[in-house]
């Protein structure tokens, strides 16, 4: 596009009403887990995280989702509405947003059966007896005396956080939680008022809604986030969502709704599509359920990634709002710098659903290139260096690009010895099936180190003399590391999977999957593209235990579509021509694979430090940064690069 910002984001930045308020602009940052609160309480950095996003331009804010009650079983860096001791820390951060001329809506749910973060002293709870597709757990039938307290707790939980400055309340009524297990016929098995047909079963949230506005008046909006599609047999899918959400209407009507995708099942990796998925793809879904909305403004959610895309959804009629979530965790001045025409300065997201692995791991949100995710404006800044030195970085990986960037932001004069080409094998990897958006992270990367002044030199060679021949004061190694060959082939003449050329295609793929990340994985769908018959061999119980939960669906239901044979618990043990030989590690027992074709390898990597003795030797500060100093995920990665940046 080209043109003055009004033109060229016509749609995204033009103002609208949202009930009796209004938005600035169509940009919504969507509900997502921080894990910054404590003891259920917001904390400073949990104001910050929202004031930031704020601060960045956007004009609407949906805080996590708040438990209204205790049985919804929060752990620790959850956030509750029923505590009057966190009270004060919404009022926080509905004044720390709000002043930026932003809506700050609080997104209120109950888990119901759901036991993301499973404890001891679950009591989850649903409309019928249902297990939960992730816990297993069995959830206890909902009573009308249950469905009427907890009726009263979210009418409870939206007065207090209007009472607190907040203009809204969005209800969360999507991806497996309580109100959602109501909504659908795969969850809702009552032969009661509350089951049924579309009025029994939106007749909780309807009773929801009606109690909300009864304790918030007509100024206070309340959204709704319901399925658009379950992407379940037997659930929900548009036409249900639509008659759903015309019942809704027809009797406690919202002020706006998100229709959300995937549920609590082998479909919830949809509701935050990794980088495996195309861009904007509910794209058709959201433009087909906006037209039966009947005029109430919808929000569209998923993988939008830029300004442009999210201006494009607009244009299409999928939307009246845009939610930017992992876009704007990666940079919350996005809807800023769009405005201000500096795209070329906005970091993209990488959608690797590192955030939300954090969060399902019991710890605050982290994002690998965003190191100031819950910190001020002022604390992300680069403090500036006391004194200017000479620092020389080897390697042009991710990590080298980002240590070298982060000490020149500081102020230091760096040089970056860099191979042929940028990015190293995060680039090699960008080049697999569904990994695309890391080759966007290293050409961003890439323009922020020029940017910053970053001497870079293409083709240089990681040798002492000529990391000496740059009179460094001090060296970050960013050299990467080798993956070891396993040792029952050395010799063979089979690759590392990065290394691997495009062919032959006959045979038998066989992948030894010692380091089963997403990469391994997608490696072994562009070898089921190509050759007749793929195995995945791997050590451990399952592929993909190190991914994210959410993007570990999508992989095992990508390798199941490309009928990739996975042999769990194994080990090679040797190749004799076209036969691979290996053991069940568990039981010792022999087998084989015949017609092999090609065999590549996928193991643990070794540092390649090599000039870390002899520059230290020389009397050099000398640091290791990313698979030089202990092989890692690109969120480990990229923030010790940033770390040793910070105490150069």
């Amino acid at each position: 596009m080209s043109g003055a910002p009004a033109e060229r984001y016509e749609r995204l930045f033009t103002p609208m009403a949202l009930g009796r308020r209004e938005v600035k602009n169509r940009i919504a940052f969507p509900a997502m887990i921080t894990g910054l609160g404590a003891g259920n309480r917001p904390t400073e950095r949990t104001v910050a995280a929202y004031a930031r996003t704020a601060a960045g331009g956007a004009g609407m804010v949906v805080s996590e989702a708040l438990a209204v009650h205790p049985t919804s079983e929060p752990k620790p860096f959850a956030l509750v509405t029923y505590d009057p001791a966190g009270w004060d820390g919404f009022a926080r951060i509905a004044e720390a947003v709000e002043r930026e001329d932003c809506r700050m809506i609080g997104q209120l749910y109950h888990l119901g059966r759901s036991q993301l973060w499973t404890t001891g002293d679950a009591r989850p709870m649903g409309p019928s007896a249902l297990p939960d597709f992730y816990s297993g757990t069995m959830p206890r039938v909902m009573s009308h005396g249950d469905i009427a307290m907890l009726t009263e707790a979210f009418a409870h939980s939206a007065a207090m956080l209007a009472a607190r400055g907040f203009s809204g309340v969005e209800l969360h009524a999507a991806h497996g939680h309580l109100l959602s297990l109501f909504l659908s016929p795969w969850s809702n098995h009552r032969e009661d008022a509350y089951g049924g047909d579309v009025t029994g079963r939106t007749r909780f949230l309807r009773e929801v809604i009606e109690a909300i506005r009864a304790a918030t008046g007509p100024d206070f909006v309340v959204g709704l986030k319901m399925p658009g599609d379950e992407g379940v047999r037997g659930g929900l899918r548009p036409a249900d969502a639509a008659a759903l959400f015309t019942r809704v209407q027809e009797g406690a009507p919202v002020d706006y709704v998100c229709f959300a995708q995937g549920t609590i099942a082998p479909s919830f990796g949809d509701h935050v599509p990794d980088m495996h998925y195309p861009p904007t793809p509910y794209l058709d879904l959201q433009r087909e359920l906006r037209a039966a909305a009947g005029g109430v403004p919808v929000v569209a959610v998923g993988r939008v990634r830029s300004a442009a895309e999210a201006e494009t959804t607009l244009r299409s009629g999928a939307a009246d709002l845009v939610a930017l979530g992992r876009a704007l965790v990666a940079d919350p001045d996005l809807p800023r710098k769009a405005r201000a025409r500096q795209e070329e300065q906005i970091r993209p997201g990488v959608y690797c659903n590192a955030c939300w692995g954090e969060v399902h791991a019991g710890r605050p949100a982290a994002c690998p290139v965003n190191p100031g995710f819950g910190l001020t404006a002022q604390e992300a800044a680069p403090a500036a260096a006391a004194s200017a030195r000479r620092v020389t970085v080897v390697g042009g990986g991710v990590a080298g690009l980002e240590a070298a960037r982060a000490a020149a932001d500081r102020g230091h004069r760096v040089t970056l010895l860099a191979g042929p080409r940028l990015g190293g094998r995060t680039r090699a990897e960008s080049r697999l099936p569904g990994r695309g958006d890391l080759g966007r992270l290293v050409v961003s990367q890439e323009e922020a180190a020029r940017r910053a002044g970053v001497e870079v030199v293409l083709g240089a060679q990681a040798r002492e003399a000529d990391v000496l021949a740059t009179a460094p004061d001090a060296v970050v190694l960013a050299t990467g590391a080798r993956m070891r060959p396993p040792a029952a082939l050395v010799g063979t003449g089979i690759n590392d999977y990065l290394a691997t050329p495009a062919g032959p295609a006959s045979g038998t793929a066989v992948i030894l999957g010692e380091d089963d990340g997403a990469a391994v994985c997608a490696l072994a769908e562009l070898r089921a593209s190509r050759h007749p018959r793929t195995v995945l061999l791997t050590p451990r119980l399952a592929p993909a235990e190190t991914v994210p939960y959410t993007s570990r669906l999508g992989v095992h239901r990508r390798l199941s579509a490309a009928r990739v044979e996975v042999v769990t618990g194994a080990a090679a043990r040797g190749l004799d021509g076209t036969t691979l030989h290996y053991e069940n590690l568990f039981t010792g027992d022999p087998a084989t694979v015949d017609g092999v074709g090609q065999v590549v390898w996928a193991t643990a990597r070794i540092p390649v430090d090599d000039l870390y003795g002899p520059l230290r030797r020389r009397g050099l500060a000398v640091h290791r940064v990313g698979d030089a100093h202990a092989p890692a995920t690109l969120l480990t990665a990229l923030t010790q690069a940033r770390t040793v940046a910070e105490e150069l």
